[in-house]
């Protein structure tokens, strides 16, 4: 495959930070038993990859689309994720009806429980397994990143993704955000290899050129 040095450690640090910020998010959620943040946070991480995955800047078709690829048993009602949770429940904390077929979602708490399958008195309500649904997304991430390694088409994607966006969530000293350091060779990199102490909710932007 074709991957320019620079790309590759971009690449493994936006990985890095995907799993720190993304991929642990979830994790922890599931293990302190966090109810509809689990559903937002898995949603949120779905949306991210499929911008990458399509190499542009995310829109409901490529929501859609990553979903039918990676995530098939899902794929019927990948434009119902989107419509009734992405952009009900993440942006105003209600499940919103799809108007184009009256589709919505109701959540069960653990795996086994209910999922996927319509209720019995309203064929147009679809269960959502809260724990299935993260543990899923935790799964087809890995496949994702791992396609990505392996696959010269989707790295041209992901890295056209990466560069056209200029930035990705990170973690850096406060003052090399506000007033980049001139030791700082590579964005997003710190000399400080800790980063326990540092905040989070700033973002690293490729140089300009690359």
């Amino acid at each position: 495959m074709n991957k320019l040095p620079v790309d590759e450690r971009l690449w493994k640090e936006f990985r890095q930070y995907f799993t720190a910020f993304v991929v642990d998010d979830v994790k922890k959620s599931l293990d302190i038993g966090i109810e509809v943040g689990t559903i937002i946070l898995t949603t949120i991480g779905i949306e991210c990859l499929s911008g990458y995955y399509a190499g542009k800047e995310t829109k409901r078709e490529h929501f859609v689309k990553f979903v039918q690829d990676f995530m098939p048993e899902y794929g019927n009602l990948a434009d119902d994720i989107y419509e009734c949770i992405r952009n009900g429940l993440a942006h105003d904390y209600v499940v919103k009806e799809n108007k184009k077929n009256q589709r919505k979602f109701i959540f069960t708490r653990n795996q086994g429980e209910q999922h996927l399958s319509s209720h019995p008195l309203n064929l147009h309500v679809f269960y959502l397994n809260r724990e299935t649904y993260a543990r899923d997304f935790l799964k087809i991430q890995l496949t994702y990143f791992e396609k990505v390694d392996n696959d010269q088409s989707l790295w041209d994607k992901a890295m056209q993704r990466l560069h056209s966006q200029k930035g990705f969530l990170t973690v850096r000293p406060e003052n090399e955000f506000i007033s980049p350091s001139s030791e700082v060779h590579y964005p997003g990199t710190v000399p400080n290899s800790s980063t326990t102490n540092y905040p989070t909710g700033t973002s690293t932007q490729p140089p300009d050129g690359i």
